[in-house]
């Protein structure tokens, strides 16, 4: 019963370090495409939304003289 369960755990060990050595990761400092239009959307909405609260705080001084 001892040997089973010794076999059983290496066997394990060996399905899992496989298993991590397998997968491949993508190279440090390479943001995808699509993030990358993302981040431009957000700015770009970013900047209507500055532009708007500018008007608004330009016209609250306006009304307020």
């Amino acid at each position: 019963m001892k040997t089973l369960s010794t076999i059983l755990l290496t066997a394990l060990s060996v399905v899992l370090i496989l298993g991590c050595e397998l997968k491949e990761e993508e190279p440090k400092g390479v943001i995808p495409e699509g993030h990358l239009n993302a981040m431009k959307k957000a700015e770009n909405v970013e900047g209507l939304l500055q532009d708007a609260n500018k008007k608004q705080l330009e016209e609250i001084d306006a009304a307020s003289h």
